[in-house]
């Protein structure tokens, strides 16, 4: 089981970000002594009741303490941002960590953000296929004319170009069944594109959703991807209690903002989830003690084969040494226990 630690840049307005920014370099400092051989972020916008740090520059930031490890999104709102900046930005990445770049992508569902940025909500999916289409052939052709509903692009060759040949891979978000099917549709598994569950959903959920993906691209001929990552939220400490008191608070606050969003209703599909603590852990979030996460993961291992856990340890607020001790008991002890059971 390879590990990936999700680097969680969501912080609470006028917090010190230059101190948080220093954090999540130790946090790549110690999984990369553990043995984690990569990093990924998650973004929003930066408003309101919450402050992401922006993905790139922040990814950039952690390349000296990650030398080493791939970098990745997970995901990045495509919609948001033109496809051309994107296979820039990617492909500066991908120099900086010496071809190991993954872009991590999605739609989007939070209708705040589209409406913040005048952009209709209902164009997501199709300016996020068309994106992902223009930014491969970025990255992978000498010249490109590109002359879509939503980007145009004539005789134009991108001076600064990924390491990775013919590009670097995907990661394709995808929440509902259609959209995991889509996944499956846009994926080329042949250079390690690949479907990435949401980490809000349920452990019941995301089994369904992983059959549906091997179906689909079953059904079209194409190979199960080598690697095949799951994103989960976990934390872990000595027993349950002491994990559940470290952090509940701040999963909870992290997820009011969520609900505010419209998370619950748009995409999970239970807005009691996100009032009732027990219901928001059950099956969302792995917790407890070594044992009791390695278990769950094995269980995990067992349903959808997964060969990569994106570890997601952070909410905001958290304290840095809760933080940094699930990354460390992760890689020291939930990892070999997982192994061991799997043989």
């Amino acid at each position: 089981m390879q590990l990936t630690l999700f680097i969680n840049p969501e912080h609470s307005p006028g917090d010190r970000l230059n101190v948080r920014l220093a954090e999540h370099i130790e946090q790549v400092s110690i999984a990369r002594a553990g043995g984690y051989d990569g990093v990924t972020i998650g973004t929003h916008l930066s408003f309101g009741s919450a402050a992401w740090l922006p993905p790139f520059a922040t990814l950039a930031s952690l390349v000296p303490a990650a030398a080493g490890m791939s970098l990745s999104t997970c995901m990045l709102v495509l919609p948001h941002h033109h496809p051309l900046q994107v296979a820039i930005e990617g492909a500066f990445l991908d120099t900086l960590c010496g071809g190991r770049f993954i872009l991590g992508a999605s739609a989007g569902w939070a209708s705040d953000e589209f409406a913040l940025l005048g952009i209709d909500r209902r164009e997501r999916v199709g300016r996020f296929a068309e994106a992902l289409d223009l930014i491969s052939r970025l990255w992978s052709q000498e010249r490109v004319h590109f002359d879509g509903s939503y980007y145009q692009v004539e005789d134009t060759a991108l001076a600064l170009r990924p390491v990775k040949q013919p590009r670097p891979p995907v990661w394709l978000g995808g929440s509902v069944i259609r959209s995991v099917e889509r996944a499956a549709e846009l994926a080329d598994t042949s250079v390690g594109d690949t479907w990435v569950a949401s980490s809000h959903l349920t452990e019941t959920v995301i089994v369904e959703q992983a059959q549906a993906f091997n179906a689909r691209l079953a059904a079209l001929g194409k190979p199960r991807p080598a690697d095949f990552p799951l994103l989960r939220n976990i934390v872990v400490a000595e027993d349950r209690a002491t994990a559940l008191r470290d952090s509940v608070p701040y999963l909870s606050a992290s997820y009011s903002v969520f609900d505010r969003w419209g998370l619950f209703t748009e995409v999970v599909g239970n807005p009691a989830a996100a009032r009732d603590v027990p219901e928001l852990l059950a099956g969302r979030v792995i917790i407890g003690s070594p044992e009791d996460c390695a278990e769950e993961l094995v269980r995990l291992a067992r349903s959808i084969c997964f060969t990569r856990l994106i570890a997601r340890v952070q909410w905001m607020g958290m304290e840095q040494r809760t933080v940094c001790r699930t990354i460390e008991l992760l890689a020291r002890e939930v990892r070999p226990m997982v192994e061991r059971a799997l043989g």
